[in-house]
């Protein structure tokens, strides 16, 4: 049995050896499925063995037989200590088998690697081979099942006039000649017509239809060629998978509903400075309370585990202003850990998390992340390593400075007052307007929260007015086959990322 794993699909052959030949009995191939395509090659080697194993089996089992591979690290499968849950369960099944594993240069694995190959790959065969010997047969018979050119062929052979176009018959081909240039005229039959379109497109590089075009109008005809060359290039796998998009994209804004209350709903993050301050700190845990925008900033360790993470969360936040109904991160590990699911679920808190590289998402915490980067390059030594020290200043300045989306400062909707700022004491003193506990101050209270609302309804508006002028409305249905785009998936070592397909899929 010899296999074969590439980036997008696996292929195995199963032979017997007669003489000194292999005599094939099987060959098997599939396309690697998406959730399988960012794995590393070796976990994709041994896939491929596994499903060959368990496609064979009736062949194999209580066998001895040899297995052959141009993955040298597949030879000690059997003796690898440290395995993850999916490669233990194949490597369980592998185990039933009796076999000997032996390594092939990859040069000489050709029939395994063709079949794991995707299909583009053989889009230049025509050039490389030329046209199969029984194309002109093929050419010929199919004239006589197409009834517009067996007529013009009748005719010309009976030396009638055709057309006022020049038809000409050389060799039993059909050619028209136009302004000198003689183009074979290709009958309807599919297989032929996408040929010829194959031809144009495939194997002259996948260019767009008017280069298609071109190539085509150089050398064949047929009627509506120019319907066919199009749809062709539209619908084109290769063309899909591998070239960019032009396009806005999919999927219009819609921004999570306003929280009704202060402190009923956070966004959180973990900002990564890039650079290690003096007291071993390097990331800034953000907490931000999505209705009045006030923030909290926490100096990490690269490394902070989720148990200090949640000690900080209740140090910094719970301790001052109570429990959220819901937070909203990203999917960092120590947000997606059994740990912090268990501390939200013992609260009472629900967890939404964005999807995949998607910070934008998360608008809150981003918006913020900015605003700080911002202030720390004004504020920080030259060399850096003070960051730390400021996130309280810097937390101080944000919190006090009117927020577009409320149009009042945070600290003035999460505290209910404006803390003094040191020149105040120059300001004449302001008469309050109501005591804090009376219901005059409630009441006044509400209806700043009330504007707030207001105006972030209208800021929201506003947005999303302007983010839908550049987006095009989706209409995927869940089951829906569709194309994902590559930089969504992770990266395989040794692999270019500019030279990958854009797409996987469909």
């Amino acid at each position: 049995m010899t296999t074969n794993a590439s980036q997008y699909g696996i292929g195995a052959v199963l032979a017997q050896q007669e003489g000194k030949k292999l005599r094939p009995i099987e060959y098997m191939s599939k396309k690697m499925s998406s959730h399988k395509l960012a794995k590393s090659t070796y976990e994709k080697e041994l896939y491929v063995v596994y499903k060959a194993l368990t496609h064979w089996r009736h062949y194999l089992l209580g066998r001895f037989f040899i297995l052959r591979t141009d993955h040298q690290t597949l030879r000690w499968m059997r003796t690898q200590l440290v395995l993850s849950y999916a490669l233990k369960r194949w490597i369980e099944v592998i185990e039933q088998y009796d076999f000997e594993p032996q390594y092939i240069k990859g040069e000489y694995n050709k029939v395994a690697d063709a079949l794991s190959r995707r299909p583009g790959f053989s889009g230049a065969l025509i050039t490389e081979f030329g046209l199969v010997d029984n194309a002109t047969q093929s050419m010929v018979e199919a004239y006589r099942e197409d009834p517009f050119m067996s007529e013009i062929i009748r005719r010309l052979e009976a030396k009638e006039k055709v057309t006022s176009v020049e038809f000409e018959l050389v060799n039993g081909l059909l050619f028209l000649d136009k302004a000198g240039n003689k183009r074979l005229c290709v009958p309807n039959r599919e297989s032929l017509r996408s040929l010829f379109l194959g031809e144009s497109h495939d194997a002259t590089g996948h260019f767009d239809f008017k280069k298609t075009a071109a190539n085509l109008l150089q050398r064949f005809w047929w009627p509506a060629m120019m319907r066919d060359a199009k749809l062709y290039v539209e619908t084109c796998q290769v063309c899909q998978r591998d070239k960019p998009r032009t396009r806005a994209p999919l999927g219009l804004l819609k921004p999570l509903p306003i929280p009704e209350r202060p402190g009923e709903s956070l966004s959180m993050d973990f900002m990564d400075t890039l650079v290690t301050s003096k007291s071993g700190m390097r990331h800034i845990f953000v907490i931000v309370d999505r209705f009045s925008k006030y923030a909290r900033l926490v100096a990490m360790t690269e490394t902070a585990k989720t148990e200090y993470v949640i000690r900080m969360f209740k140090e910094k936040w719970v301790r001052d202003f109570g429990l959220p109904k819901s937070i909203i991160s990203d999917r960092d590990v120590r947000f997606t850990s059994e740990l912090w699911k268990a501390a939200a679920a013992e609260q009472g808190t629900q967890l939404q998390m964005t999807s995949g590289n998607r910070p934008e998402a998360n608008g809150q915490a981003e918006q913020l992340n900015r605003a700080v980067q911002h202030l720390l390059r004004h504020y920080i030594k030259p060399n850096q390593v003070d960051r730390d020290k400021k996130l309280a200043l810097i937390a101080n300045m944000y919190n006090n400075a009117i927020h577009n989306a409320t149009g009042v400062s945070p600290n003035s909707l999460l505290l209910t007052f404006k803390p003094r700022l040191p020149l105040d004491f120059l300001l004449p003193e302001k008469q309050v307007a109501a005591a804090p506990g009376t219901l005059e101050f409630a009441y006044r209270y509400e209806q700043k929260m009330q504007q707030a609302v207001e105006q972030m309804q209208k800021a929201q508006a506003a947005m999303i007015e302007f983010e839908n002028k550049h987006r095009n409305e989706s209409s995927f249905q869940v089951g829906d086959r569709v194309w994902v785009k590559s930089s969504e998936l992770g990266q395989e070592h040794g692999i270019s990322r500019k030279l990958m397909p854009q797409y996987f899929g469909p």
